[in-house]
């Protein structure tokens, strides 16, 4: 048994963020049905494709049932409704103002089943003047904050490769399902879920609102520097990069130990955690640059970690896709698809003991599953009448 068998959700989603929200759910047992425009989500089109088919569009709806739908249409909003008769959650991430436009906005529906989880999500939430304004991904991150927290000092802001604001945004969004969820079950209510994309990324600023509002501080790209540690960086070696992090004494001096550097170890400039912070940029940033530029980077990172010193060499997705270790703590999931063959993704980054996943190896062809979900609500002349509609 799974932890979300007989939960079932409508997915309106087209793009990362609601799909990778009810990914997370599908995986723990959710029927999640996909509701696509004729189009198709457009993720479909999106690379890296195989065989006319999407490899990401996969890796975000495998184990989902895909359905067409006009819900613009008279005849498409009655089926929409009757589906809410029989579903416990909608997740959409429709632009504000659209769902109410033709009349399938939360109000509306609940009226017809008052226990419904509505899930909605967008850039900038559902509330205040940002409401109708066009938004993306570096929108959200430079809105956010975190863009001006992101890359080397007194160089300009970068965004992060990963869309890291559609990421956190999927994990809360999932999140905030399971709460109303669990609050349906103990108290029998239903409820609207409101979530940006803004909203998302600025609370992975940690601490920065507070040092502003209450000594003023602004906290902006240090590059890799943390300002209560040093060494705390990123290091060119001959044949690539690693990257070290001595947050006490004991591991500096391990450090110093390790890579025979006695002459640090015992240099006034740095010997202790304040005088390498202080003197980081003006001297100890370039005498550890100019060593391990003469080292390799596994042979930094294999010394450093024999002696207790958090340190890794900075992998790209080819190394890290080889490391023994992934295979073997189940970080990579792999399933065989018919069009795609063997497919490596990253699995849940978290593991119940006494509860198990799900690892799917289909992803639905649009509107694959049309006639068995609508069946299901007692239509079975769909296509006819929707010829009948379109005509």
């Amino acid at each position: 048994m799974l932890a979300l068998d007989n939960v079932k959700i409508l997915d309106l989603s087209d793009g990362l963020t609601c799909a990778l929200a009810t990914k997370y759910l599908v995986d723990n047992g959710a029927e999640v049905v996909k509701i696509e425009k004729i189009s198709g989500d457009k993720t479909r089109s999106w690379e890296p494709k195989k065989n006319g088919g999407s490899l990401y569009f996969h890796y975000l709806n495998s184990g989902k049932k895909s359905i067409t739908l006009d819900i613009e249409s008279e005849y498409g909003k009655e089926i929409f409704k009757k589906l809410i008769g029989v579903y416990d959650v909608v997740c959409t991430n429709s632009e504000p103002g659209y769902m109410e436009s033709i009349g399938l906005g939360y109000e509306e529906l609940k009226k017809i089943k008052p226990e419904l989880i509505y899930a909605s999500c967008t850039y900038f939430g559902d509330n205040g003047p940002m409401k109708y304004k066009k938004a993306s991904s570096l929108v959200a991150q430079a809105r956010g904050v975190a863009m001006d927290m992101t890359g080397v000092e007194n160089g300009y802001p970068v965004k992060a490769s990963p869309s890291i604001a559609e990421h956190y945004t999927a994990a809360y969004l999932s999140t905030a399902i399971l709460l109303a969820l669990i609050d349906k079950k103990i108290r029998g209510i239903g409820q609207k879920i409101d979530i940006s994309l803004q909203d998302c990324i600025f609370s992975s600023i940690e601490a920065a609102p507070a040092a502003f509002s209450v000594l003023g501080h602004i906290h902006t790209r240090k590059g890799n520097f943390d300002p209560a540690a040093a060494p705390y960086d990123t290091y060119k070696t001959s044949d690539g990069y690693v990257a070290i992090g001595c947050s006490t004494q004991d591991q500096w001096e391990k450090l110093c130990d390790a890579l025979h550097f006695d002459d640090l170890k015992f240099d006034e400039r740095f010997n202790t955690g304040d005088k390498r912070r202080d003197n980081y940029f003006s001297d100890l940033q370039g005498i550890l640059s100019e060593r391990f530029i003469t080292m390799g980077k596994n042979d930094v990172k294999t010394k450093c970690m024999e002696s207790g010193i958090p340190c890794a060499a900075v992998m790209n997705i080819a190394e890290i896709t080889n490391l023994h270790d992934i295979s073997e703590n189940g970080f990579l999931t792999a399933s065989i698809d018919k069009k795609f063959g063997q497919i490596r993704f990253p699995a849940l980054p978290f593991k119940l003991s006494n509860t198990e996943s799900a690892v799917w190896n289909h992803s639905p062809e649009l509107g694959e599953n049309t006639e068995e979900i609508l069946k299901e609500i007692g239509i079975n002349d769909y296509i006819f009448s929707c010829e009948k509609e379109i005509m």
